[in-house]
């Protein structure tokens, strides 16, 4: 009888250091500032969420009496219905948000973002000043401040595309590859030209996401289609920076708020924001710098991802090193450094 034997030892078990990005996309949001999500949203979630955008957009033009050609976003939209404030943690793009950010985030921003097709537009260089939609990267009045001529990293953004962008020029956002490790004053120096080859038009698929670093430069394509284009974007940043369109959520949404879901919104377990250090009046402190047991529940959360992750890595690993019982130079199982068990 022939006993089966091991083709040299196993390689040893190495868990990614991540909960759901790769490596490659790693590199690629590191290098070129953003990676796409294909089907990130079922079609069924794309539907009801077109059902609530539509809803929003049609009281829109009721209450203002705005053309129905004329753009529509509403700012802190995870307010308007349950289907958007769903989005702060859905957990196919969470993960990957803090994977690329850590743990102690906020929500500083969600908006829904409606264009229909252009009817008297212009043509004209992309994004070029005084355009309908020139180039620009997100910050405050004031802006971010430079540092070694960029913009250091203080802010992911997700993209949840609605409706077929495919076809150029159906109003997607473009996007200049690699230019957040460019200093934004490039944008408005005249004797500065984009590479055309490092313009990306987000032609994508509804359904799609796209997680970028907002200091990526964008601008919009004209929708010279005959849709409108319907998006969702959620920007997270670090807690200890302020939201960008509120200051506090209603207490009464707070109040039914899980507690991922109210850090999410900029909130810490109790109302009270500042902590005394060893309980010494002299010794005050933000628990947005210094969080307090609780302050952070998405810690909790993503060392729960992460397992999921590794017993799943690890399960793959067995199945690839396994031999027969008995057979020779087969990996022992318990206790293997680095296993789960």
């Amino acid at each position: 009888m022939t006993i089966p034997v091991a083709q040299g030892p196993p390689l040893p078990f190495e868990p990614g250091p991540y909960i759901a990005l790769t490596e490659t996309q790693r590199r690629r949001f590191d290098e070129d500032g953003f990676i796409l999500i294909e089907d990130a949203l079922s079609p069924s979630h794309v539907e009801r969420l077109l059902k609530v955008v539509d809803t929003l957009y049609d009281n829109f033009h009721r209450t203002h009496g705005t053309p129905p050609d004329a753009p529509y976003q509403i700012r802190n939209a995870l307010v308007h219905h349950e289907e958007l404030f769903a989005l702060i943690e859905y957990r196919k793009i969470l993960s990957l948000v803090v994977d690329v950010m850590g743990v102690n985030i906020q929500i500083r921003t969600s908006h829904v973002d409606v264009r229909p097709p252009m009817k008297d537009h212009m043509d004209g260089e992309l994004g070029a000043k005084g355009s309908f939609f020139p180039w620009h990267s997100d910050a405050p009045n004031y802006g971010y401040p430079i540092t070694n001529g960029r913009i250091p990293f203080l802010e992911v953004k997700v993209g949840y595309y609605l409706t077929d962008l495919t076809e150029h020029n159906s109003g997607a956002i473009c996007v200049v590859r690699g230019s957040h490790k460019l200093s934004p004053e490039l944008i408005h120096d005249p004797d500065y030209h984009i590479d055309p080859e490092d313009i990306v038009e987000v032609r994508v698929r509804p359904g799609t996401a796209m997680v970028w670093r907002t200091a990526l430069w964008h601008c919009l394509a004209p929708n010279l289609s005959g849709r409108t284009r319907k998006c969702l974007y959620y920007g997270y940043n670090h807690r200890w920076a302020r939201p960008g369109d509120y200051d506090r959520q209603d207490a009464d949404l707070l109040a039914r708020c899980t507690p991922v879901q109210r850090q999410l919104l900029g909130s810490n377990t109790t109302e009270d924001g500042v902590v005394y250090q060893d309980g010494d009046p002299a010794h005050p402190a933000s628990r947005y710098w210094r969080p307090e047991p609780g302050d952070v529940p998405l810690e909790a959360w993503a060392e729960k991802q992460g397992k999921k992750k590794r017993d799943k890595e690890w399960r793959r690993w067995k199945r690839r090193n396994t031999l027969p019982p008995g057979a020779v130079g087969a990996p022992v199982e318990k206790g293997h450094p680095g296993s789960p068990e």
